[in-house]
């Protein structure tokens, strides 16, 4: 092909042609600047795919931990309420001068109970790496940034406050209970007594509000969640 126009080329020059070589010329030059262009094309399409597969797999791993986080947000809350309502028994009691029971002792030690949230951040620190422009949408990619740079960090602020006045309640519990098993089951020296403790009683409605208010808060992350967990799959779908 190359030859072929060459030839006409030659010819034109040599029968002293100039308007129509120059035409032709300038036909060549457009056919090279149409064929650079479709070289551009298809090179910007096939990186163009190529960054769009990148964005699906990192996607799904995201839907993948985002699931994981959910599961353990869930059992989170149930702890946070249990030890609330456990607080809330007991507060009752206190209140209302109730007699001893050894029911209570689940209680005793319930409300002590807290958590710790197991979270997966590998697939959006990939995505740090790699630029967060990787995912297209403006909505998704917005809501991501809030959901692992604001909220969990918030949430593990509050975790770290919450374990700080367990480490603190426990060591004062041992004034106030005999050697149990806290995690199941503690009986107070003296019920009589502890009934009529303020710091006891102080303690326990701090903790009921705190217990309370971290189970709002991984509600709010679980909500935050099914809204990504909604988006993810829609741009997996429509890709």
């Amino acid at each position: 092909m190359i030859k072929f126009f060459r030839r006409i080329r030659q010819r034109l020059v040599t029968e002293n042609k100039f308007s129509k070589y120059l035409l032709y010329a300038t036909g060549e030059i457009v056919l090279v600047v149409i064929g650079i262009l479709i070289a551009l094309t298809i090179n910007n399409w096939n990186e163009k795919r190529k960054l769009k597969g990148e964005e699906i797999k990192l996607l799904k791993e995201m839907k993948s931990a985002l699931i994981s986080d959910k599961e353990d947000i869930i059992s989170n809350i149930e702890e946070h309420l249990s030890a609330a309502r456990s607080c809330a028994i007991i507060l009752e009691c206190i209140v209302n001068k109730l007699p001893y029971n050894d029911s209570l002792d689940f209680h005793f030690a319930n409300s002590l109970n807290t958590t710790r949230f197991s979270h997966t951040s590998g697939s959006y620190e990939t995505l740090k790496i790699k630029g967060p422009d990787l995912i297209e949408n403006d909505s998704l990619r917005i809501l991501l940034g809030d959901y692992y740079d604001k909220w969990v960090g918030y949430q593990f602020d509050l975790q770290n406050s919450s374990l700080q006045n367990f480490n603190s309640a426990k060591e004062r519990q041992f004034e106030l209970f005999k050697s149990g098993r806290f995690w199941d089951k503690i009986e107070p020296i003296d019920y009589d007594l502890l009934v009529k403790n303020n710091y006891y009683k102080s303690w326990l409605t701090f903790t009921l509000g705190e217990r309370q208010w971290e189970a709002e808060n991984f509600q709010n992350l679980n909500i935050k969640i099914e809204k990504l967990l909604e988006l993810i799959d829609n741009e997996i779908k429509r890709n």
